[in-house]
């Protein structure tokens, strides 16, 4: 079996990114909201410029959240625009963190979202987009970090008392980066492990997709090969496998077939007058006729021109001979050209012990020969 393309995974891996970006876009529109009403929560306690800050923020989350958002609902994803939201969303919350700028900021609160940004990463089957939100996360936070202490924002020091201390603790400082160093080497984990378990579906995936067109291609060969393409019976080579078949079923079960010869009467004289295609016609009609007439189990196909071989098994004579003249009255078929009735002679035959298949197709033959002679549009057995 033919692996996947490079390409067709690649295709379908962006397909899956496409749809974990969207996602990720409505947390990022979520998240504007968050940071709105947390800086509408605490205007009265923050500088006008960290307010404004957080507006400023907050819009251009939102647009370009919009942005994403378009781009998404018209199908258009660039493969590169999971990087650049990446960084966007945890620079945005980095400055965020900052522009509040209290020791309850640079606490657990506020901190516990760069995980959440490193899952949404994770999630996107990519082990690299999931370290580099890590690498951010823990990078930025230890420059906002400095920032503050450096404005004397926050100090650094050791908290025992007041929960309100602009104090970071560096003990507890170093815990939560620790913690977070060790969540990003499990979310990078998980993340390769969500990406070879795509993988391994998008390749079962084509490669079902590839054996059931192959599957499709098949029968539909195996059918040119097997149906007469104008009657749309089974041709003289289904046929006889058919026959043969049935033969060895009845060697076995002792289950005695019979068989039936059908010629169109006059059938040449009607291609020369009318041309072939009403020949063909007159083959189609007659054809259609002689379906109708037979029961479920009856086998027919098209022997030659204008020669049919109808199968059937486990018939006694009798049963055979009422087929033959149901079908010998079905088929008489009126040629609107002229008005002249169109007729089919029928040779009739069952199993005998002593039979082969050659024997038992040129049994029916001659019974079919005999019809002929006999003067056409009749049923005659051997």
């Amino acid at each position: 079996m033919k692996a996947p393309s490079e390409s067709m995974v690649q295709n379908l891996f962006l397909h899956e990114e496409q749809k974990s970006e969207r996602y990720a876009n409505y947390a990022r529109l979520l998240f504007t909201l968050l940071y709105l009403l947390g800086g509408f929560g605490i205007k009265d306690e923050i500088p006008s410029h960290s307010f404004n800050t957080l507006l400023l923020l907050s819009g251009l989350n939102f647009l370009y959240g919009c942005v994403v958002f378009v781009l998404s609902r018209r199908d258009h994803y660039i493969p590169w625009l999971k990087y650049l939201s990446v960084t966007l969303d945890i620079i945005i919350l980095s400055l965020f963190i900052y522009s509040i700028g209290s020791y309850r900021t640079f606490k657990t609160e506020a901190f516990s979202l760069y995980y959440l940004w490193i899952a949404l990463a994770t999630i996107r089957f990519s082990p690299r987009l999931t370290l580099l939100a890590g690498l951010l996360s823990i990078t930025l936070y230890l420059v906002i970090v400095t920032l503050a202490s450096s404005f004397n924002t926050v100090e650094f020091g050791t908290i025992t008392q007041s929960f309100t201390t602009p104090m970071i603790s560096i003990n507890s400082l170093s815990a939560k980066l620790v913690i977070l160093a060790v969540f990003i080497a499990i979310a990078v984990y998980i993340s390769a492990i969500f990406r070879r378990l795509v993988t391994k579906t998008v390749n079962e995936m084509i490669i079902t997709e590839e054996n059931e067109k192959l599957a499709s291609e098949l029968k539909d060969a195996t059918k040119i090969s097997e149906i007469d393409p104008l009657t749309q019976l089974y041709n003289r080579r289904k046929i006889s496998q058919i026959l043969d078949e049935t033969f060895s079923t009845a060697t076995l079960t002792h289950q005695k077939p019979a068989l039936i010869m059908v010629d169109i009467d006059h059938f040449k004289p009607i291609n020369d007058r009318f041309g072939h295609l009403e020949g063909d016609k007159v083959l189609v009609q007659i054809t259609q006729r002689m379906q109708h007439g037979l029961r479920k189990e009856d086998v027919l196909g098209r022997w030659g021109g204008e020669e049919f071989l109808i199968i059937l098994p486990n018939t006694d004579i009798d049963t055979a001979l009422f087929l033959g003249e149901r079908l010998r009255k079905h088929v008489i078929l009126q040629l609107p050209l002229n008005g002249e009735n169109v007729t089919c002679s029928f040779g009739v035959t069952l199993l005998q012990d002593d039979d082969t298949v050659e024997s038992f197709i040129r049994r029916a033959d001659k019974a079919l020969y005999l019809s002929k002679e006999s003067g056409r549009n009749r049923v005659m057995h051997l």
